[in-house]
């Protein structure tokens, strides 16, 4: 842009001093009043200070507008990128949409250290790609500027996942610096077409013995596929990275992504990938919040059953239950409903499912344990439906009855029916107490935090002990976020085994 500033005509664009009201100020003539007193002097300082002006802090970029609290601010760096470097898999979906949201806002950066290293954001960086959410992390990657190589290095390997390398290759050509291996600086040049260069790179760096010699065979047997027919099958490398999956993809010897990080699956949702491993995929997503329900049901509904058992039952409950919605008769969503929500329950999904179908069956009258389940659901949506006043159905469990009641703040005068249930009146009666190193954080505005200590009490789900989920809950609401505090709550509650 300045170069391109420079080569323009000056007459055209006019420098920015000589702004309209200003020139106008500049050009008067100097007053001739005989009587007019002489002008003051101007004196000037006897040191003139010139600073560059802060430009904005890449740390603090982020996809959301910030919220009215700076959350960082008061925090050291070092404390709060460790926090989210160990944050566990939330299970919770409320947990879960709070952490994302914490992680993709703008923000007031936390105080950098003493060596004046921050690593707030590639720690909110990393701490996305371990989740599996690519699409948040990529764009945070881009709305940062991925012109630094520890950047570049994540946002190449996003590309990989995601079949979108062609971009960040071209980025890589026209700044070669910018290459985080050898081995990527060769297969970029191969999916550019420059096979010799990418040949002659190749025996270079392994010469120099910037490259493992099994990771020279496998980007040599990509380079030139015929010279190694006949040899057996790659062994599967340690650890298996973008690029090598990339690699093995390539040619023809797939790494199955089941046991990988969750941030492979996304490779499984391309088009060129067969449908069940779509399905697989989507459904392991799904689970973590990383990728919506709606995603997942497009999968499903996408061409008939290829068979019976497992993920083929889920496929067809789902279309079925899907078209009697469609319909809008109680009576088919009834005859759909019940073998579609145990399918998908027993599969870990049945929170999933809530997101997908809970709006749609709040629009129905249904009767009977149709109407218990469509309950059940509408509580675990994790959106403002499962706040809505609602006509119970007859014969209630005790503890959908107590989270009924929890739903609309009437706990205080339901009867908990066991542990977790009394735990949580607790939480939203005792009007929020916090234990004393809780509240240390709030008196020294340490507010994103408190709420990282929330998450981490949060993370077992179901499986968190009472009292973990009654101080969470203490700071959430400390914190002003009590609808995330009532959704958690419910999830907790309904997913669990215990009253």
């Amino acid at each position: 842009m300045a170069l391109a500033a420079s080569a323009a005509p000056q007459e055209e664009t006019p420098p920015l001093s000589a702004i309209p009201w200003l020139s106008d100020v500049v050009n008067q003539p100097e007053s001739t009043d005989p009587t007019a007193p002489p002008p003051t002097p101007l004196v000037p300082p006897e040191s003139i200070q010139v600073r560059p002006l802060p430009g904005p802090d890449p740390n603090g970029a982020g996809l959301r507008a910030p919220g009215p609290v700076a959350l960082w601010a008061s925090s050291e760096d070092t404390s709060v990128s460790a926090a989210l470097r160990g944050m566990e898999r939330q299970s919770l979906p409320a947990a879960q949409d709070l952490f994302t949201a914490l992680l993709v806002a703008e923000a007031i950066p936390p105080k950098t250290p003493a060596n004046g290293k921050s690593s707030f954001l590639l720690s909110r960086i990393d701490a996305l790609l371990l989740m599996g959410a690519l699409d948040p992390a990529l764009a945070l990657i881009e709305r940062a500027g991925p012109e630094q190589p520890f950047l570049f290095q994540r946002w190449f390997d996003v590309a990989l996942l995601t079949g979108y390398e062609k971009r960040a290759c071209a980025t890589m050509a026209a700044t070669p610096s910018l290459a985080p291996t050898a081995a990527a600086r060769v297969f970029c040049l191969a999916r550019e077409g420059r096979w010799e260069t990418a040949v002659v790179t190749l025996e270079a760096t392994a010469a120099l013995g910037n490259l493992s010699e099994e990771d020279a065979y496998r980007m040599a047997r990509f380079l030139d596929p015929e010279l190694f027919e006949g040899d057996p099958p790659m062994t599967r490398p340690e650890p298996v990275t973008p690029l090598l999956f990339r690699v093995h993809e390539a040619l023809g010897e797939p790494i199955a992504t089941r046991d990988l990080p969750y941030a492979f699956a996304h490779s499984d949702l391309r088009q060129i990938v067969g449908w069940k491993a779509q399905i697989e995929a989507a459904e392991r997503l799904a689970r973590i919040g990383s990728v919506p329900g709606n995603t997942l049901l497009g999968i499903y509904s996408a061409r008939p059953a290829a068979a019976s058992g497992g993920v083929w039952d889920r496929v067809e409950h789902m279309q079925a239950l899907d078209i009697a919605l469609n319909t809008g008769r109680p009576s088919a969503v009834t005859e759909a409903l019940l073998p579609a929500h145990q399918a998908m329950s027993e599969a870990g999904l049945e929170m999933v499912m809530a997101e997908m179908i809970a709006p749609r069956l709040a629009r129905l009258a249904l009767n009977g344990e149709a109407a218990r389940v469509a309950l059940r659901l509408e509580l675990l949506s994790n959106s403002d439906l499962a706040f809505e006043p609602k006509t119970l159905p007859d014969d209630l469990p005790p503890k959908l009855a107590f989270a009924s009641a929890l739903a609309v703040g009437a706990e205080a005068k339901a009867r908990p029916p066991g542990p977790r249930s009394a735990a949580l009146r607790r939480a939203f009666t005792n009007d929020g107490a916090l234990e004393p190193r809780d509240s240390a954080l709030f008196e020294e505005n340490r507010i994103g935090e408190a709420l990282l200590r929330a998450l981490s009490l949060l993370a077992p789900g179901a499986e968190a002990s009472p009292r973990d989920i009654s101080r969470a809950l203490a700071i959430l609401r400390r914190a002003d976020r009590e609808k995330t505090a009532r959704h958690a709550a419910l999830q907790y509650l309904l997913s669990g085994g215990g009253p």
